[in-house]
């Protein structure tokens, strides 16, 4: 069975920058299926049940989704690489950051550059997120604030390397945390880096800018292209492994074989349903059978990720 890390994302995405980062800090190879910026995705979309969001992680007949339980199964399969979580800590620290930043992130963009996104763009985005508005024209008055939000982040963030470390979590080698704070500015700088150097003054501090650096020579481990065809056929190939991982002492009303629903609790929300298989306080697998690619595990974080029995 390929046990081959194979990645569906797209270039501009930050969260798939983030998972790429991933792969750069554990010195992973790693295959690379490219989507659709808007959906649809048809394989991918066979693969996860209709799973809205990107990136996810494939291996073999098991699917993952949502990057903070794609990089702490990077740790958990590739073992013998760099590891991105080596302490409790850095799992909620990720959460704030991304809870903290992206939206913010997103509406500054907006309003400052959303005469530059297509209709198509805007319009999926929109029915991805129907809590914020995606017009140019509602965001733009909310320039300042949104600007006012990331500093005060960005602050925190320079605290954190005052002290003259070089790494926010430890002096000698990156985090996952690391390259979780490094996506969003890394989405702010290929996006709008002219736009935002006055209203982001927190991103010129030079401890900032010297870590950033540090992060960006990580790379993105070594990558070979692969259609969602030949991508879907792994699938098709290869049986779901047993989550034995999981120990199943989580109490809750559900039980193995029970048909489940997962539905993200922010963003995206498309719900996907299978028989569950596992589960604990960390993570929930679900068995999906597809009639052309057979039995698929596909694994959800348990935060941010809503589940009811059906």
């Amino acid at each position: 069975m390929s046990k081959e890390l194979i990645l569906y994302h797209y270039p501009q995405s930050p969260f798939a920058e983030k998972v790429r980062m991933a792969m750069g800090l554990k010195k992973l190879n790693w295959r690379s299926v490219i989507v659709d910026r808007i959906p649809p995705r048809p394989h991918l979309n066979a693969l996860t049940g209709g799973y809205r969001r990107v990136p996810v992680l494939q291996v073999g007949a098991d699917v993952y989704c949502d990057t903070h339980l794609i990089l702490k199964t990077l740790d958990r399969l590739r073992p013998d690489s760099p590891a991105l979580f080596s302490n409790r800590i850095t799992q909620p620290m990720c959460w704030w950051w991304d809870k903290a930043m992206f939206v913010p992130m997103i509406k500054l963009r907006l309003g400052l550059l959303g005469d530059k996104f297509s209709k198509e763009w805007l319009e999926d985005r929109q029915k991805f997120d129907p809590h914020i508005s995606f017009t140019k024209e509602d965001n733009e008055k909310d320039i300042p604030l949104n600007a006012q939000r990331i500093n005060a982040h960005l602050v925190w963030l320079t605290d954190m390397l005052d002290d003259g470390r070089e790494f926010l979590l430890r002096d000698s080698s990156p985090s996952a945390l690391d390259i979780t704070a490094y996506h969003i500015i890394w989405a702010i700088k290929n996006n709008m880096e002219n736009e935002t150097k006055d209203l982001l003054p927190g991103l010129s501090q030079p401890k900032l800018v010297s870590w950033f650096e540090r992060i960006a020579a990580l790379g993105h481990g070594t990558n070979k292209e692969m259609t969602s065809e030949d991508a879907f056929d792994v699938a098709k190939q290869a049986e779901p492994t047993e989550p034995t991982y999981i120990e199943n002492k989580t109490k809750t009303e559900w039980h193995a074989g029970q048909r489940i629903r997962v539905t993200p609790d922010d963003t995206g929300r498309v719900p996907v349903e299978g028989i569950l298989v596992a589960a604990d306080d960390y993570e929930i697998v679900l068995r999906l059978t597809d009639e052309k690619a057979g039995n698929i595990n596909v694994h959800f974080p348990r935060a941010g990720f809503d589940v009811i029995p059906v």
